[in-house]
């Protein structure tokens, strides 16, 4: 597990998504960027919530965020969670005429 993959977790009737921020130093305990949640089938997004959670509770994204989601909100979550890296991929970098900005 590394910084920045992306995890869900199940918590009763609710799924959780998030991007892991933090690792204590046994790797027993996992800080999780919550940004989403899906109740009832509804997705909801917001700031991101630090939570933890045990390793064995997390599971990986698999192809969640592109079966839930349009390309544009996509590309609003990468700006809110500051990911560099997802926002270029989404939009093809510059080649849009899209640049990334720090501010």
């Amino acid at each position: 597990m590394e910084i920045g993959e992306w995890k869900i977790v199940e918590i009763g009737d609710v799924t959780v998504i998030g991007y892991v921020s933090r690792i204590n130093y046994y790797g027993t305990q996992i800080e999780l960027a919550v940004v989403g949640r899906i109740i009832k089938g509804q997705m909801i997004w917001g700031a991101p919530t630090k939570l933890l959670f045990k390793e064995h509770r997390l599971e990986p994204i698999g192809t969640l965020l592109d079966d839930v989601q349009d390309k544009k909100t996509l590309i609003d979550l990468a700006l809110m969670t500051r990911d560099k890296e997802w926002f270029e991929e989404l939009t093809g970098g510059l080649k849009n005429g899209i640049s990334w900005s720090n501010n």
